[in-house]
């Protein structure tokens, strides 16, 4: 491919830039500015046997591994905090003159909540012991904390810090949306797609802000806590319209610890996938990952080092699709998919009270052949692309403490990301009705994208007020390289052909008919965007506000703004031709304040009732910027031209000589734009997606379990969607063009009903994690209007429908148990309700334009049903005079999703320090067939178009259609979650 190499001039550009701000920010560090730091709290209130307040008492609090220690002194309510901890395992010891002394060992402070502790001391005469009456999270937030016995104790099938997303309610897989994701974890909250969210790594920005998604993938021995905060977070936390996760990564102390571990899968000891003919044999699959991690003082007390990296290396393989125009079927088979992947982070930590420093690096390089984003139910061999990909990430982030009641928080960090992709092979695509063939005209292409941000936050503890004031600002340069339609793409109308038009004599491919083409009007020329760059700035004020010993409130004010995501800076440089359809002078979203407000009311000292409102503002993605910049009818112009059925002689059924054909098919006369053609603009009044969000809640302790409900209740706004506007003749492409106006247009919808539950009993501990949910949204996608645009862009309401992940069940069980004889075990089960379905033309050009979009599951539940729509739309004259076809009785829209995952073990020591512990995993035990896809246009797994069994319309096969409805693709592909059995032989030692 032509890659993208970075321009001197720009790069040099972007640093003088950047370290202006960045020194500007740095002389006015004395006014608070913002993070999202991971850290932890202590809050909690000091009385006497009966509940009186004791003034003057003194708490300290010691970290385990490093030693540092905290004091404060409790007030004249008897309250006290201690803010911006680092998460961890905690000594508390609580005097006061007069009364017995207190204390307690291990209290676990997690990232994300803030324990609030009643502690009663008795007489120092008195010889009772004292306790702890009350000990409970003060979070308005819904979401949870993965710790890390959780993290080293679960079977998790490809050793991903992202699919631990997927153990909290609310959460789910998502579709991949974008060729660099194809081999990316893709999580989507409270209903929205995978673009959104907002993925931190010790309080560091991590996010693709070119397509969307998250960027760098950390070794899971280097995870402490993983934190997901799913809905109603503070206003601290922003850029997501949905939920923010945030990993809080493990740093030394003064002991000396370490662990290396091996975990190992052969074809030999994996099942099939159950939409694969056995006569096709094994794929050839092996994999290998190789992870340690070291931590140790550097200076005992003082100077803390943590390492860890994970190497792995697998040969896999996709399934894959191909004609056999002998059985007039698509065979489905295996095509390799080969991955090698290193990560690696190396992290420095001082100890003390008053200034703690922390550094880290991070990075990940990796290489892989992955299919590429498909829009149909499957692609073939061709359809699959190399990628490469590197990250490189520094952080650093100085806590000063220059008081008891003040603490400052200053975080610096720079994220740098590659990715090039090209095809296996260079092919137009060949969109078939029921296969992705040739090669994915979105490649090749190239993106690099460089992060800085600094932050800073300020906790003042004012009596019963934990103030917190900051602000942060973030540059983000980004340069594309884009060859997207170079090779061009061919839309056909058919399978396999079915008359002999060209009148060869012969019937074979060049007669297969096919309705548009699209390529690039400069097929030798890239798209070249050397500085789509955006400043992201924010600000915060928040106030938890213990009122009384009950209520406590959670009381924010958040304000976000972007410079340049709507292409501003580059407005004069618009292709005249579009100037009658922009609507006023572009300005940038500057309205965008969030409030946020949270109650906890304390009911008794077993059950808390929680509550809130708050409005959020998703991030919109660079890609914006690359449509308007590119397909401006100019730098990227479209050529749309007529397919071979334009040239048909109805009476004949013949192409006349010199008609388009498989082997020359971009020789048509230009047609308005259509599919991911046209000018694209971005409206003038673009704004953030905006969702509020509604929450009532209740936590409470049964028996022994811990159960949090969380009723949700979310609807979005000025979420984005590209509409057609108009129509312009185009000098460049010799012919009309559209122009597709993208708007803040689209809205979502999401109510919801969380249920997490704990219990520990004995040896064994079980997390139950429920979600029953349903949600609405205008379209498959978010953000990018790459594929076909709304059925009528004057009434985008008929675009409201199911997104293509919803699932109204969703149920996690994990569980951790020590058996007899030293073994331990671990388990992970899944189960869900199926995924909707779109119901597409028998040209796999759009859906059945009178159904909602993704009806298959929904508007219909079966195959009788959808028939019977069918017949009733033909007898009125079909769809605009063309009857469609009916589908088997077997047809299915979806499937439900049910895996078991379970770990055995056996630690056994080796003298006082060393621990060896074989483990063999089983990955969905019971070899479960889960259906479904991996794009968003079909994630069902189904295949979804009508395809007619005949092309002939006297024959009944003209009217049936036999294919739809039929399974095509598995959950995980092949080898990954919910795909079909695995077995892994792993052995860890520790230190």
């Amino acid at each position: 491919m032509t890659g993208c190499a970075p321009n001197p001039v720009h790069v040099a550009r972007s640093i003088r830039k950047t370290l202006v701000v960045l020194g500007f920010l740095l002389c006015v560090l004395v006014s608070p500015v913002f993070a999202q730091p991971a850290v932890t709290s202590l809050a909690g209130r000091v009385a006497d046997a009966q509940g009186a307040a004791l003034a003057g008492a003194t708490i300290t609090i010691r970290h385990a591994a490093t030693g540092a220690s905290w004091m404060a002194t409790s007030g004249t309510d008897g309250r006290f905090t201690i803010p911006m901890l680092p998460p961890g395992s905690y000594e508390i010891a609580v005097r006061r003159d007069g009364f017995a002394p207190w204390g307690q060992n291990d209290l676990a402070l997690r990232v994300g909540q803030s324990p609030a502790v009643e502690i009663r001391l008795a007489l120092a005469a008195v010889k009772d012991v004292v306790t702890v009456v009350t000990t409970r999270a003060q979070t308005t937030t819904a979401g949870d904390v993965i710790d890390a016995e959780r993290i080293d104790a679960l079977p998790l099938n490809g050793r991903n810090f992202l699919e631990l997303a997927l153990l909290v309610p609310g959460n789910q897989p998502t579709p991949t949306f974008d060729p660099t994701k194809t081999n990316s974890v893709l999580i989507g909250s409270t209903g929205q797609l995978g673009r959104g969210g907002n993925v931190t790594i010790d309080g560091q920005d991590t996010n693709d802000d070119v397509v969307g998604g998250p960027l760098l993938n950390l070794p899971i021995d280097a995870v402490q806590e993983f934190q997901v905060a799913t809905n109603r977070f503070g206003a601290d936390l922003g850029r997501s319209a949905s939920s923010v996760f945030n990993v809080v990564t493990r740093s030394g102390g003064n002991a000396v610890r370490g662990t290396a571990s091996i975990f190992a899968r052969a074809d030999a000891w994996q099942a099939l996938p159950a939409t694969v003919d056995e006569a096709t044999g094994t794929p050839p699959f092996d994999r290998q990952q190789l992870s340690g991690s070291f931590s140790g003082p550097l200076l005992r007390d003082r100077l803390f080092a943590f390492g860890a990296g994970e190497v792995r290396n697998q040969d896999g393989a996709i399934q894959v699709g191909a004609r056999n125009a002998t059985t007039r079927t698509i065979d489905r088979s295996f095509a390799t998919a080969p991955l090698d992947d290193r990560l690696w982070l190396a992290r420095l930590d001082t100890g003390g009270v008053h200034n703690r420093f922390s550094g880290r690096y991070a990075g990940q390089w990796a290489t892989d052949t992955s299919a590429s984003a498909l829009e149909r139910a499957i692609g073939s061999a061709s359809q699959r692309q190399d990628a490469l990909n590197r990250y490189h990430s520094v952080f650093g982030s100085w806590t000063m403490t220059p008081s008891d009641t003040v603490v400052n928080g200053l975080h610096v960090g720079v994220v740098t990301f590659l990715n090039r992709t090209v095809p296996v092979v260079e092919a137009p695509q060949l969109t078939f009705p029921s296969l992705q063939d040739g090669a994915s005209f979105r490649m090749p292409q190239e993106t690099q994208q460089t992060r800085f941000e600094i932050s800073d936050n300020v906790t003042l503890q004012r009596g019963a007020h934990a103030l917190r004031v900051g602000g942060a600002l973030q540059r983000i340069d980004a340069e594309f390289s884009l060859g997207v339609f170079q090779q061009g793409r061919v839309e056909l109308v058919q399978d396999f052909p079915s008359f002999d038009h060209t009148g060869d004599g012969r019937v074979d491919d060049n007669d297969l008919l096919f309705a548009v083409t699209l390529r690039s009007g400069k097929p030798d020329q890239p798209l070249l965007i050397p500085d789509a760059d955006n400043v992201h700035l924010a600000g915060f004020v928040q106030d938890d506000w213990t009122v009384s010993n009950r209520l406590q409130l959670s009381l924010g004010l958040r304000y976000e703004v972007d410079t340049d995501v709507n292409n501003i800076s580059h407005v004069d440089d618009l292709n005249p031709i579009v100037a009658p359809f922009i609507d006023g002078e572009r300005k940038r979203d500057l309205n965008n304040l969030a409030p946020r407000v949270g109650a906890a009311w304390t009911l008794n000292d077993r059950t808390v009732l929680r509550g809130g409102y708050g409005m959020y503002y998703d991030r919109v993605v660079l890609q914006i910027v690359s449509l308007e910049r590119g397909l401006d009818g100019r730098a990227l112009p479209i050529e749309v031209r007529a397919g071979n059925t334009f040239f048909v002689d109805q009476s004949t059924g013949l192409l006349p000589p010199g008609s388009p054909t498989l082997a020359n098919p971009f020789g048509g006369f230009v047609l308005p734009g259509a599919g991911a053609s046209g000018i694209m603009i971005i409206d003038s009044h673009l704004q953030n997606p905006t969702v509020h969000e509604f929450q009532l809640g209740l936590e409470t302790n049964l028996g022994g379990t811990h159960l949090r409900i969380d009723g949700i209740h979310n609807v979005g706004r000025n979420f984005i969607i590209g509409r057609a506007v108009g129509e312009v003749f185009n000098p460049v492409v010799g012919g009309p063009d559209r122009v597709v106006n993208i708007e803040s247009s689209a809205r979502t919808k999401y109510d919801a009903l969380l249920l997490n539950a704990q219990r520990r009993f004995g040896g064994t501990s079980v997390n139950v994690a429920y979600t029953l949910a349903k949600a609405f949204n205008y379209a498959n996608d978010d953000q990018i209007p790459f594929l076909n645009g709304p059925i009528d862009p004057n009434n985008l309401y008929r675009e409201q429908g199911p997104p293509p992940h919803d699932r109204r069940h969703r149920l996690t069980v994990t569980a951790q148990s020590l058996l007899p004889f030293g073994f331990a075990a671990a388990a992970l089960w899944t189960l869900s309700t199926g995924v909707p379905m779109d119901i597409m033309m028998p040209d796999g050009q759009t859906r059945i334009p009178v159904i909602q979009r993704n009806a298959g599951g929904r508007q219909f539940t079966d195959a009788s049903e959808l028939n019977a729509f069918i017949t009733q739309l033909n007898a009125s004259g079909g769809i605009e005079g063309t009857r469609l076809p009916l589908v088997s009785e077997d047809a299915r829209f979806g499937d439900s999703f049910r895996s078991l995952d379970i770990r055995v073990s056996r630690p056994i020591a080796l003298g006082t320090r060393v621990r060896v512990e074989p483990m063999l995993e089983l990955f969905n035990l019971f070899n479960t067939a889960n259906i479904l896809g991996t794009t968003n246009v079909n994630y069902s797994g189904f295949a979804n178009v009508l395809v007619r069994d005949s092309d002939n319309p006297s024959s009944p096969g003209y009217l049936r259609s036999s294919s739809f409805g039929q399974p095509v693709t598995t959950a995980g592909g092949i080898f990954g979650s919910g795909g079909p059995r695995a077995m892994q032989l792993s052995a860890r030692v520790t230190f």
